[in-house]
């Protein structure tokens, strides 16, 4: 059996944007689980060698029966027709895998990919929330299907469960104003100004466009209590992450989906404080694995940072909670769930 994998794999590139990342590990994880027969058709080409992709989607096309796409809006607007087309009359089995957390306003605002995504054999949404709310407009093949990441979840023996100040916190996320990194960055000033003295410290992981790195470094910069760490690879994340008492998630994106960086934490067996976007409650349980806060309250931030550092005895509690939960994302369970779903259990 031959499958098609449609998505962003970045061409020669290296990406780490959280579709790049769920496309590769998919393509991977069916490595791993003994699928040899795979056809890479990398939406990358769509706008830098258009002919590349079409040569790509053609010959993949003569060989396989079985389609896992992973599009962004972008990409759903151009291939969801196509897609559709291909599952309706040309007998191929179109497995959509969500990104982000948009589908079901875009499945209300337009009415044509109600029936575009119907008429795939099966839509797998990262959230729960989601995929209930695509079946309530009609979309019957929508299921959950958690995002996912091929990780060494930490043991408890491994957990770290001593702590004092400073208190190192960190963000591990693309580095960019709308992920919230500035609002980390004020928080923490803000409570080392409070008490006089530095009480925690904030490190920043991820990838940064050049023009927001220059900021960053100058919104830095004579500050001793937040650094720049720069760019982890994806399968040291739990090891970089491992000894932080908490992870800060910021976002300005209410609409986020089921985000790695979370996944990461949840690994690591770190605590997140989070702002509740969309999707928070599934991921982040108040008091059990994290402190959301309230999104339209982001000056709530600073609050939730005050409490972890005066409740040390919850934060070190969540933390077996943390992996508990992280094992609901890991390739092992995932993998036996999208395996039967392609009938190749």
């Amino acid at each position: 059996m031959r499958i098609g994998i449609i998505g962003h794999f970045g061409g020669n590139e290296k990406f780490n944007d959280g579709q790049t990342v769920k496309t590769v590990a998919i393509y991977d994880a069916l490595k791993r689980y003994g699928i040899e027969g795979i056809d890479k058709i990398d939406t990358y080409y769509i706008r830098r060698n258009p002919l590349r992709f079409l040569w790509q989607f053609m010959s993949g096309f003569f060989r396989d029966k079985k389609y896992i796409v992973l599009l962004s809006s972008n990409g759903r607007r151009v291939l969801f027709p196509i897609l559709s087309f291909m599952s309706r009359f040309m007998n191929k089995d179109v497995y959509h895998y969500g990104i982000g957390g948009r589908l079901a306003r875009e499945v209300s605002e337009k009415s044509s990919w109600k029936n575009y995504v119907s008429s795939f054999k099966s839509n797998w949404m990262e959230s729960t929330e989601l995929a209930e709310r695509l079946q309530k407009l009609g979309v019957n093949n929508a299921i959950y299907l958690p995002n996912f990441k091929k990780l060494n979840i930490m043991t408890e023996a491994e957990l770290c469960t001593e702590y004092q100040e400073p208190y190192k916190l960190c963000t591990f996320s693309r580095v960019m104003k709308e992920k919230g990194i500035e609002d980390a960055i004020d928080a923490v000033r803000a409570i080392n100004a409070e008490y006089g003295k530095t009480v925690v410290k904030l490190d920043i992981y991820g990838p940064a466009e050049e023009a927001y790195l220059k900021h960053l470094q100058k919104v830095i910069a004579q500050d001793s209590a937040c650094s720049y760490r720069g760019v982890v690879p994806a399968n040291e994340s739990v090891e970089a992450l491992k000894d932080y008492y908490a992870l800060l998630f910021p976002t300005h994106w209410r609409h986020e989906g089921i985000p790695g960086t979370i996944i990461d934490a949840l690994s690591a067996g770190v605590p997140v404080i989070a702002r509740r976007w969309q999707y928070c409650d599934e991921m982040i349980t108040d008091g059990k694995t994290g402190l959301p806060y309230d999104f339209n309250e982001p000056a709530l931030l600073k609050n939730r940072i005050e409490y972890a550092i005066n409740h040390p005895k919850e934060i070190i509690s969540m933390k077996k909670n943390c992996l508990t939960k992280a094992a609901l994302y890991s390739e092992d369970y995932v993998m036996k769930k999208i395996a039967k779903e392609l009938g190749i259990a």
